[in-house]
């Protein structure tokens, strides 16, 4: 088997099993359980936060250390850090346990960045498209079935939520072990480059295929210079805000919304038992409603840079509308759809920023855009965490935080509006008459730089 092959199917593997945790979608229900020794406020307001705040704390880290070490350690570290989740979540006790429970659960998706990263530097970029669409697949697959197996054991009782962990526990620990199997890699971006890939300024004219170990102050300096090359692009700091704000927004409702389906649960009056246990269907419905508006956009050529701020405005803003809806949801219902609304057109829009991005910097530059706006979105979710949901701020109920991230969208979506409407009447008629919004592949192809294909996992979220 050709070796481009034989990693893309182990990263293949890795991927799909890895995504196979069938307790995440229960995994409230779990904690305020007496099974932990923890109570339902310290799980909101002192366990939640903690992983918002390992999370930015080992990112910067992270990025650096997988170009250092080539990539597959970091790979191999990331499923020891969900052995190390599960083994805590199924034999661990009390406050201090879930708290580093929620560490290792920070460090885990902080390092998913290799993974993304990985096959990138692998294989040749004649196949970044099959790979791109491999590894995709196996992702959403594992998720689809995780929620599925999930929703199925529950609701025919063949399960407790405390089984759900062990199942998970298994998977990741299989994911662990294929991740071992990985080709290694020998040149990397920074730390590891080839001599022909190095100069004071950029590129030299050098066929050696030797390696050139820079120092650790070169290495800073050229990933200053990759972010300040694509950043000063205002058509990229435009979308790579929107990205990290988009971003933030989603990890925090992903983060809070098994509370807020069981506050709407504990108010309804007669709520039959059978309707506590649709939290997986509603997983597994999001996954592939989201996969499938995604992969349409794949195919939807509009003109974005003419449409593209009014869009996100309208979208905003119809975010923050269906966030208040499901905060003031008296039906459990509305808070299962609203949710599956919210993720879905998330999952559209962030592949539509993915791409519009990797549209206008250049291959080497897309891991620190990608870095930079995960960092900021991180940045952003720590602060709002800080003041609505973490017991040092304001600790508020589920309902009451989803008020506030209704308004945080309305705010979002205004703020664009205000850029779409600048650009509009600077010079958006004459554009729309001269370019129309709907543009061909190929001349899309001849305005953009030569990256299409956005790396894989940049539409994807951890939680």
């Amino acid at each position: 088997m050709e070796e481009w092959k034989r990693a893309t199917l182990i990263l293949c593997l890795y991927g799909f099993f890895k995504e196979i945790r069938p307790s995440e979608p229960y995994l409230t229900e779990y904690l305020i359980s007496n099974t932990t020794q923890v109570t339902e406020y310290q799980v909101y307001h002192e366990v939640y936060p903690v992983w918002t705040y390992s999370y930015l704390g080992v990112l910067v880290g992270v990025f650096l250390f997988t170009d250092f070490l080539k990539y597959k350690p970091v790979i191999v570290f990331e499923g020891m850090a969900y052995i190390a989740t599960w083994a805590l979540l199924i034999w661990g006790k009390g406050l201090f346990a879930m708290q580093m429970m929620q560490v290792c659960y920070g460090v885990a998706t902080s390092t998913e960045v290799a993974y993304y990263s990985y096959i990138y530097a692998k294989v040749s970029g004649h196949y970044y498209q099959q790979v791109t669409s491999f590894t995709r697949a196996t992702l959403l697959l594992g998720k689809f079935i995780s929620a599925s197996l999930a929703q199925i054991l529950i609701s025919t009782n063949l399960v407790e939520y405390g089984d759900l962990n062990l199942i998970s526990l298994v998977m990741v620990s299989i994911a662990a072990v294929s991740s071992i199997f990985l080709p290694s890699v020998d040149k990397t971006m920074y730390f590891h480059r080839a001599t022909n890939e190095i100069e004071e300024g950029g590129l030299v004219n050098n066929v050696s295929n030797s390696l050139y170990r820079p120092t650790l102050v070169d290495s800073f300096k050229m990933i200053f210079q990759d972010c300040v090359k694509s950043m000063k692009k205002p058509y990229v700091l435009k979308w790579s805000l929107w990205w990290a704000l988009s971003m933030c927004g989603n990890f925090q409702v992903g983060n809070y919304i098994q509370p807020l389906w069981m506050e709407v649960l504990e108010s309804t009056k007669g709520a039959t038992e059978a309707s506590e246990h649709f939290n997986g269907a509603v997983e597994a419905a999001t996954t592939l409603t989201g996969a499938f508006l995604a992969f349409i956009m794949g195919f939807m050529h509009f003109n974005w840079s003419l449409i593209g701020e009014t869009t996100i405005a309208v979208i905003s803003i119809f975010d923050g509308i269906v966030l208040y809806l499901m905060a003031e949801a008296s039906n459990i219902w509305v808070a299962y759809v609203g949710y599956l609304l919210f993720r879905a057109f998330f999952q559209m829009m962030i592949t539509v920023a993915s791409f519009e991005v990797a549209s206008h910097v250049s291959q080497d530059c897309y891991g620190v855009v990608f870095g930079v706006n995960t960092f900021l979105a991180l940045a952003f979710q720590t602060i709002l965490t800080s003041v609505v949901a973490s017991s040092s701020g304001l600790a508020l109920p589920a309902r009451e935080q989803f008020f506030v991230y209704a308004g945080y969208f309305y705010v979002v979506g205004a703020l664009f509006l205000l850029v779409g409407m600048i650009g509009w009447c600077r010079d958006g008629r004459q554009r729309y008459k001269e370019e129309g919004i709907w543009i061909t592949p190929a001349r899309r192809g001849s305005t953009t730089s030569t990256r299409v294909d956005p790396p894989v996992g940049s539409t994807e979220t951890p939680q």
